[in-house]
């Protein structure tokens, strides 16, 4: 029986994970749960499926009351004690941002195995985990869909032969659309996934996939001419791989994180699930678009493999901050991706950057989004 923890438990992935661990419990036992603040949800978590271990952002003494029988962590050095306790057999990363980035990087020291479904940490720190990985046994595999697609297809076959790997897209709710004054509601409502509110936005920029054409990199060992992107609203395949002889092989399965969450969980087993199965009677059409090569989410993308070093780190801060200023009202939704641009035209690139600099640029991209908000350069 594996020890799992989750670190994101009330989020979209963390719930997800513990369906499939509920109807696996023979095979999975909760060790360890974390969670910012939605104390409510973590509380039914914990009474539910009873982990030894707990983290929480901030500390609650009344709240760690209810739970005798639990040690609870809290704050900078807790995300980084519970995710290197000895007993823990597997990762969940799944809260958004670079919060988890040191404890993502002592768990691989710990030679953990780990499900990752943070894209930010790999898209700032990817040159570091590159190094990481060769020094030590740590097991990354990854939760994304397109990116759990893209390994399943290829972790048996030679990398030579792989010509090219396709992340598919759905597109989001505005693709194909000329969009101008839209209501953050309208950006919310993702015709196929539901996701967290920082990525449902990301969705609908397609600022999700340039992050993804990054982290396809750094998983995959590929330039960025072997990664491609192709648009596919019915999102019931999540990944092709073109192989040197002519051929493809894809990953199909309906738009739900249950299945590569299953996947991971059980590497290197194929284990049966109760999941709806395609039924291709139901299905009435596929369609595939290809974006435009100038488009700027993969403009910023391909940039972002060129430069490195600092570049994706300020990307991602940028767009962070942006895409908070606008759930928070304060830009359009069509200011995001030109305020992203404006902070990285701004910054000075340094080609190698430590883990202390990744949070100091961090901090530094989301001020300067700031400060073009407030004097109004966008």
């Amino acid at each position: 029986m594996k020890n799992i923890l989750i670190l994101g438990s009330t989020g979209t992935i963390g719930r997800n994970t513990l369906e499939v661990i509920r109807s696996q419990k023979d095979r999975f036992n909760v060790f360890g749960l974390a969670c910012k603040k939605n104390k409510k949800l973590l509380s039914a978590q914990i009474e539910e499926f009873k982990p030894s271990y707990v983290y929480i952002e901030k500390r609650d003494i009344l709240f760690e009351k209810k739970f005798k029988n639990v040690k609870f962590f809290y704050g900078e050095e807790g995300i980084v004690e519970i995710s290197t306790l000895k007993e823990v057999d597997f990762i969940i990363f799944a809260i958004p941002g670079i919060k988890t980035l040191k404890a993502f990087i002592e768990a691989i020291k710990e030679e953990k195995t780990i499900g990752l479904a943070t894209k930010e940490i790999m898209v700032v720190a990817g040159e570091i985990i590159k190094k990481l990985k060769k020094k030590y046994r740590s097991e990354i595999l990854p939760v994304d869909s397109e990116h759990n697609a893209i390994f399943q297809l290829i972790e048996r076959e030679k990398k030579k032969e792989v010509k090219k790997i396709y992340l598919t897209a759905s597109g989001g709710p505005f693709w194909g659309k000329k969009v101008k004054n839209v209501k953050i509601k309208e950006v919310l409502n993702h015709p196929v996934w539901k996701m967290g509110k920082k990525v449902t936005v990301d969705s609908a920029t397609m600022m999700n996939k340039c992050f993804e054409i990054i982290e396809a990199h750094y998983f995959f060992s590929l330039p960025y001419e072997k990664i491609g992107v192709v648009i596919h609203p019915e999102a019931i395949i999540h990944g092709f791989v073109e192989f040197i002889d002519g051929t493809m092989k894809g990953i199909f399965h309906f738009p739900d994180m249950k299945y590569p969450i299953n996947y991971v969980l059980n590497y290197p087993e194929r284990v049966e699930i109760d999941f709806r199965n395609i039924n291709f009677s139901e299905i009435r059409k596929l369609t595939f678009t290809l974006p435009d090569e100038n488009s700027p989410w993969l403009v910023l993308a391909r940039k972002s493999l060129e430069e490195k070093g600092s570049y994706p780190v300020v990307l991602n801060g940028a767009n962070e901050e942006a895409v908070n200023l606008f759930l928070k009202n304060k830009i359009k939704f069509n200011q995001i991706i030109k305020i992203v641009e404006k902070v990285i035209s701004l910054h000075k690139l340094k080609k190698e950057v430590s883990l202390e600099e990744i949070y100091e640029i961090d901090k530094w991209a989301k001020e300067e989004v700031r400060k073009i908000v407030e004097e109004k350069k966008c």
